[in-house]
């Protein structure tokens, strides 16, 4: 019967061979793109409503409320335009015309 300590050097054995592969070999672009769009999918964006809204939260910020607010209204509204399947078509067009630099 295999002790504690023998399954947990075990189980540290694979993750440390699992995480030299990703190191030495990387994440393939296909399961960088899927992990991705899973996580947009469970936040209940795409590609680009998520990019439209980071790029508005990016503008200077200021003290004055009306101005706070215009952004958030902005992004939202912009963002939340492109949550369609159009939205979804347009990320992943920009992550193959933008893959060279990225290594996407």
């Amino acid at each position: 019967m295999p002790t504690t300590a023998s399954v947990l050097t075990v189980f540290a054995g694979i993750v440390a061979v699992i995480s030299l592969a990703v190191y030495f070999f990387g994440i393939p672009p296909e399961l960088k793109r899927a992990m991705e769009k899973k996580a947009l999918e469970t936040m209940g964006e795409n590609k680009a409503s998520y990019l439209m809204k980071d790029q508005i939260s990016k503008m200077p910020e200021s003290d004055q409320k009306d101005v706070n607010d215009l952004k958030n209204g902005l992004g939202n509204a912009l963002g939340g335009g492109l949550k369609n399947p159009v939205g979804d078509k347009a990320g992943d067009l920009g992550d193959d015309l933008t893959s060279g630099f990225t290594g996407r």
